[in-house]
């Protein structure tokens, strides 16, 4: 065999490609080394015994705060409840006779059906030492105690005792009427002590033993105890809003083992030094591509080699070295490797229109809707129609002093490119524009909030087909609805605009919205829930809302798709909810959540797959902010039950029917100053807590914390409010023109006969037992109906005089019920 020679041998010693493939290899095992060994050292320091009765000694001390925080909301809802009823007319002057007596606490059973007992017991001017003993029934002295105090007309904290109906926790209602500072009643309420246990089971689980407990004198008395715990050397205490009272809390165990990580110390090493090995691999993946691609380069002639064989390689295909080689290799970037979609603002528009042309495109006069802009987007929203739309927008904001607009868009095709024209529009009449990019419309209005704007628009086709784009309109914290859309229509023709040169920047809005309910909702017990954005723009928010809420969360169509390929986003169809109640009773989840196409509208489906109306929803609503705020206005539009205005009244509430349409509602509830309303679309509007405007989603989360702080069950919830027969809101086709001449000639000629007729909004006519509406959709070319009757046979009566008189009208009418 031949030999080597010995300037062969010498060259292969000392050629660098050697050593350069060898420093490829080690850096990379050195990384995964290193990031092995930091990770191990890292949770060593994490596992000591002293950091790891701290992390459990915290979480006690959290589940505890959240136990307490439960018994706080359970106590507080009962006294808010208390105060309803006391304020009620009924009460407001005590019985006079035994029959009125009698009547008086049949209502209290009725309003109080979980109590153990409830006395309404009338004190004269004597207070109770104007009572014969014959006259009351007492348990013991402590309630003899708690109704002297009370006579004073002062409330007083609750007090728990053992009795013959087993622990009980009694309350002392004062009612006082006039200006009187004295009770001339006391409502004696007493609720079994376990009731309170079954929700602290629900919230402590297998977290531990909760024990509830009054201080008495130097012995505590235990209330209610629910759970086992073993662990007394981390026992906590929370002191609750009841005086005298404490919650203890023993941890199990059990419950503690997943805040001790020791026995996860080697598989977190190993998967830290796996984690480390890859990147090690991968760094030296890409190093040795980008040495192959330089010595792959050098074959042609450029560059020199710093990878062994390859300038054998060149030798053997015959391949010329290049002239004057370079001492170091040349450095060819790797190709840019694409970022990963992500949800971010548009930038900065470009002009669109260079000039607004002398004679520009006409702008469609059918796009002016009641409350809002809308039309089929490439024929009605062309980039020059959304151009003149802004500079009217724009110039409307000088005439009322607003300088910074926010605009938002949702998922739709055509809304970014709506959107840029928009803005040009907005900039070139002086306004600044904020950008919050692909949004719901309810964070839209949080963000003229949150920044301090007062003015946005939202470029959304909400729950239209997805041809369908359009405007929501708000300037100095107002929706334009009406005369004010209008007015907008009047500067495009006249050519009444401003001129100027606004600025423009981006926002990103999302968490900010997020942490705002999450700091004003609070849930006292996780609920298993499934979201169906219906493939609108809410899919980007609504799972990571309700997930920081502490529910468990089943997306449903949650991924933003412009063509809607699942169901059409509107939860007001029954169709559309069909998916969303098979998978609310498949998983077992409490509730199910269905939201429009840009998330101001909810839907709502119970545990056992009920879809439950927004009218009736309401009901429960304005239970709770009532029972808060005796006195309250309720609002409400014309499709929705007639039941509401005795249930609202029932509270202790005000209800006010009002017109249909959001702009139209919001502008009700600021000029009377309402907490709370709702359409029968599924528009929610809370001032309670909240800004006013319509939000789906902030209206589920506050469902689910009425839910998780008494009954889970949002069947049993509503099984307490009265029922009739009604039907969904249904469709009559009818033009855009042709629907308002329809309801005008219904409301001059309509014969319907000893009925109550409403022209507030459409044609509503009222009878003892039911009721009849037709009025023309804001939205689509379409008369809208609805009916609700206390029978099968009342609602057949209603609708057959509806279709009478319709035909009567116009017998080409389409009409399906």
């Amino acid at each position: 065999m031949a030999r080597k020679s010995p300037d062969q041998t010498a060259r292969r010693k000392r050629d660098p490609s050697q050593n350069s493939l060898m420093r490829l290899l080690l850096r990379g095992a050195a990384v995964g080394l290193l990031a092995g060994t930091i990770c191990h050292l890292l949770l060593i320091l994490y596992v000591h015994p002293d950091r790891a009765q701290t992390r459990m000694a915290v979480a006690a001390a959290q589940a505890a705060g959240a136990q307490a925080q439960l018994v706080n909301q359970l106590v507080e809802r009962w006294q808010f409840r208390l105060r309803s009823i006391a304020s009620d007319p009924l009460l407001a002057t005590p019985p006079a006779t035994a029959a009125a007596q009698s009547q008086a606490e049949q209502a209290l059973r009725l309003a109080f059906p979980e109590v153990a007992s409830v006395q309404l017991i009338t004190l004269g001017p004597l207070g109770i030492a104007g009572l014969h003993p014959d006259e009351v029934q007492l348990r013991n002295n402590i309630e003899m105690d708690m109704l002297r105090r009370a006579s004073g007309g002062t409330v007083i904290p609750p007090e728990s005792y053992p009795s013959d109906d087993g622990q009980l926790i009694t309350f002392a209602q004062p009612v006082v009427t006039g200006e009187q500072n004295y009770a001339s009643a006391v409502i004696l309420l007493s609720v079994p002590a376990g009731q309170l246990g079954q929700w602290l089971a629900t919230v402590s689980q297998s977290q531990g033993e909760v024990t509830l407990l009054q201080q008495i004198g130097s012995q505590p008395q235990t209330i209610v105890a629910v759970g086992q715990g073993d662990r007394r050397d981390q026992i906590q205490i929370a002191n609750l809003n009841v005086p005298n009272w404490q919650l203890q809390f023993v941890p199990a165990s059990s419950w503690l083992h997943h805040f001790d990580t020791q026995p996860l110390l080697l598989w977190l090493s190993l998967a830290g030094t796996l984690v480390g090995i890859l990147l090690g691999c991968l760094l030296q993946a890409h190093d040795l591509r980008a040495a192959l691609r330089r010595n792959l380069a050098a074959l042609t002639g450029t560059g020199t080699f710093d990878l062994p064989g390859f300038a054998e390689t060149r030798q053997q295909l015959g391949l010329r070295p290049p002239a004057a080689a370079t001492s170091a290799p040349v450095q060819t970037p790797a190709p840019a490797v694409a970022p990963a979609p992500v949800r971010t603002p548009a930038p900065a528009p470009e002009l669109l229109v260079e000039e607004l042309p002398g004679d520009p495109a006409p702008v469609p006069d059918t796009i002016f809707r009641a409350y809002d802009i809308r039309g089929i987007a490439a024929e009605q929203l062309t980039d020059e129609v959304a151009y003149q739309i802004g500079l009217a927008i724009g110039s409307e904001a000088v005439a009322r002093g607003q300088q910074q607009i926010v605009v938002g868009r949702d998922g739709r095709d055509s809304s970014e490119r709506i959107a840029r024209a928009l803005i040009r529009g907005l900039q070139e009449t002086g306004r600044d524009v904020i950008d919050v990019g692909m949004v719901p419309t309810p964070v839209l209005y949080f963000a003229t909030f949150h920044l301090g704007t007062q003015s946005g628009v939202m470029v959304t086709g909400s729950h239209n087909p997805a041809e369908y784009n359009g405007m929501k309109i708000m300037l100095g914290g107002r929706t334009l609805s009406g005369r004010a859309i209008k007015a907008l229509q009047d500067r495009i023709a006249t050519r009444d605009f401003a001129a100027g040169r606004g600025s423009y920047r981006t926002e990103q809005v999302d968490d900010a919205y997020i942490d705002y309910i999450t700091n004003d909702v609070a849930i006292a017990q996780p609920l298993k829930i499934v979201v169906d954005a219906g493939n609108g723009v809410t899919g980007l928010i609504a799972p990571r809302l309700f997930e920081a809420l502490g529910c468990e969360v089943i997306p449903l169509f949650c991924d933003v798709d412009p063509r809607f390929p699942n169901h059409h986003p509107d939860p007001t169809v029954d169709a559309n909810l069909r998916d969303l109640q098979r998978v609310v009773v498949s998983e077992g989840a409490d509730l199910g959540l269905a939201f429009d196409g840009d998330g101001d509208r909810i839907g709502v489906v119970t545990g056992s797959g009920r879809i439950i109306a927004a009218d009736r929803l309401l009901m429960l609503l304005a239970q709770d902010v009532v029972a808060r705020n005796p006195g309250a206005d309720v609002v409400f539009d014309v499709k929705c039950s007639r039941l509401l205005n005795n249930v609202i009244s029932s509270f202790g509430g005000r209800p006010i029917m009002w017109k249909s349409g959001h702009s139209y509602m919001k502008e009700k509830m600021a000029e009377t100053g309402a907490l709370v309303g709702g359409e029968f679309s599924g528009h929610i509007f809370f001032n309670e807590r909240w800004f006013g405007f319509d939000d789906g989603m902030y209206a589920g989360a506050r469902l689910i914390e009425i839910l998780s702080t008494s009954d889970p069950s949002l069947d049993n919830q509503l099984s307490s409010f009265p029922t009739t027969i009604a039907t969904p809101e249904l469709k009559i086709p009818a033009s855009e023109q042709h629907k308002f001449e329809l309801v005008a000639a219904l409301a001059a000629h309509g014969q319907f006969g000893d009925g109550k007729v409403t022209t507030l909004d459409g044609v509503r006519v009222d009878y003892p037992d039911g009721w009849g509406l037709i009025r023309a959709s804001n939205t689509t070319p379409a008369l809208t109906a609805r009916f609700e009757a206390d029978d099968e046979a009342a609602l057949e009566r209603i609708q057959q005089l509806f279709r009478e008189q319709l035909t009567a009208i116009d017998t080409s009418l389409e009409i399906g019920f």
